[in-house]
């Protein structure tokens, strides 16, 4: 179950002039200025705007945003444009951008990897492969001889490429390998048949 919703904050208090309606205490009201964020598991994601409220000091009467009368309702926004909304109310925001941005360099060093690892392949190298009937599967390097590439073939497939490392057990694979020429395993990579290799 994904928790969310909207929070606020306190940003503010400051004490504003003018006599309280209720009381009739002069400068006895002071107006707080709270920020409002949505959030996800409790994490701030974005600031939602802010709200205002006035109390009186002496009698303790609030007053909400909506209820307050012209010059109380200027007064507190002008209090609201000067308070600016904390760095940690976009929290999630930023977290969110770190995550895409080790995503983005994660995927490029795989890529990276990847050519480097099909250009000199080694025993034990695991690829991940698409299927011609679109599932995902994998090939290991048995053994390379010059050219040569022995790979042997897993039995299984998998039709989400994420959970294809479940399918790297030994009883998994066939008994006879296929031998490529390292040629063979550039196109493959090319015609993105191989997606990905994987170095232990």
């Amino acid at each position: 179950m994904i928790i969310y919703g909207h929070r606020a904050s306190h940003l503010t208090t400051e004490a504003v002039s003018g006599s309280c309606p209720s009381c009739a205490t002069p400068d006895s009201r002071r107006v707080s200025v709270f920020g409002r964020y949505a959030h996800v598991y409790w994490i701030p994601l974005f600031p939602l705007g802010k709200t205002g409220i006035a109390e009186c000091g002496h009698c303790r009467l609030v007053v909400q945003d909506k209820e307050m009368d012209a010059d109380l309702k200027q007064t507190t926004h002008e209090v609201k444009q000067r308070v600016k909304a904390p760095i940690w109310h976009f929290s999630g925001l930023l977290l969110l951008a770190v995550l895409v941005i080790w995503g983005v360099i994660t995927h490029n060093q795989s890529q990276k990897n990847t050519q480097t690892f099909i250009q000199a392949p080694h025993p034990g190298d695991l690829y991940h492969i698409r299927t011609e009937n679109g599932h995902y599967s994998l090939l290991k390097v048995q053994d390379v001889t010059g050219n040569s590439v022995k790979l042997l073939p897993n039995n299984y497939e998998m039709e989400s490429q994420t959970e294809v490392t479940k399918l790297n057990k030994p009883e998994n694979y066939a008994a006879e390998p296929v031998e490529l020429t390292r040629y063979d395993l550039r196109i493959m990579l090319t015609k993105e048949e191989i997606l990905e290799v994987e170095r232990p």
